[in-house]
């Protein structure tokens, strides 16, 4: 296990048409411990609306090497525009979060300094409810202070239902107690999770037979990162982020298609992917 400091990243960032939210992931990126060295916005369609919040973020935040990769929108090709943005990014290191997830202020440097090669970092994410997703829509409450001071809006975010409220816990990797934290990771959630570039190429990236959500984007991931002798390390405490509340946008039961699809690759030990990553050229991707 080789661990490297002082390491660039590029956080790549999955959205689909949600600028309120992705402004407010931005707005936490510049506040960040450590900022990232450069951002994508991994974009599963190519809206007029993104394209135009896109040239003012790049004004309002100018800290932020900001990237915008599109592509047509035919239904949920979010593994395809994932693979194009591993291909367009700059630096070694890759930190992945999901278009409605709004990190904490230290994430980008939990992901970092907890980084070495041939693993792969798994976090979590709180599923914030409705009412409490409004007020940070609203400008009402911030992520930040909501994040800082958890435990002040502890009944809150109870009454609010919030799923997972557990993983708001937040223990940076430099706590005394980041030792004694016991974690288990068994997968990758999609939403949360930073390797080495050379690592991801290794099993050729997501693999794009996956059409459909659910599986394909994360746990497929992380069975074929282990059968190459990647192994799985938990940032839970750690790297903390928000889920943004809204209503589900998929039917649960088009998992089964993607379970069928790996259920081949597991029983075939297919550990890396063919369609995957290494057929794109950097040059010919749309920005």
């Amino acid at each position: 296990m080789l661990l490297i400091n002082n390491l660039k990243c590029s956080i790549i960032i999955s959205v689909y048409k949600d600028t309120d939210s992705l402004d407010l992931i931005l707005e936490s990126l510049i506040n960040q411990t450590i900022i990232p060295n450069e951002v994508i916005i991994s974009e599963d369609g190519n809206s007029k609306e993104m394209v135009e919040y896109v040239k003012v973020a790049k004004d309002k935040y100018k800290k932020l090497d900001i990237v915008h990769l599109y592509q047509e929108d035919i239904g949920w090709r979010k593994n395809i525009a994932l693979n194009r943005a591993i291909v367009a990014s700059k630096y070694e290191y890759l930190i992945f979060i999901d278009g409605d997830c709004v990190p904490f202020d230290d994430f980008i440097e939990n992901h970092i300094m907890q980084a070495s090669k041939k693993i792969v970092l798994a976090g979590k994410r709180v599923e914030l409810g409705d009412q409490i997703t409004k007020e940070i829509r609203s400008k009402k409450l911030t992520v930040s202070k909501l994040t800082n001071n958890y435990w002040l809006y502890a009944i809150k975010l109870i009454k609010d239902k919030t799923r997972h409220l557990e993983d708001i816990l937040h223990i940076s990797y430099k706590s005394f107690l980041a030792p004694f934290v016991k974690k288990e990771v068994n997968y990758i959630i999609g939403c949360n999770w930073s390797a080495f570039k050379e690592d991801i190429l290794a099993i050729n990236g997501f693999d794009e037979t996956y059409a459909l959500p659910s599986v394909g984007e994360d746990v497929d991931l992380g069975w074929r990162f282990r059968g190459l002798g990647i192994e799985l390390k938990s940032c839970r405490y750690n790297a903390n982020i928000v889920h943004l509340y809204h209503k589900k946008r998929f039917d649960s039961s088009q998992g089964i298609i993607n379970n069928a699809i790996l259920k081949k690759n597991f029983d075939a030990n297919k550990f890396v992917c063919d369609n995957g990553v290494k057929k794109y050229d950097k040059k010919n991707l749309n920005r």
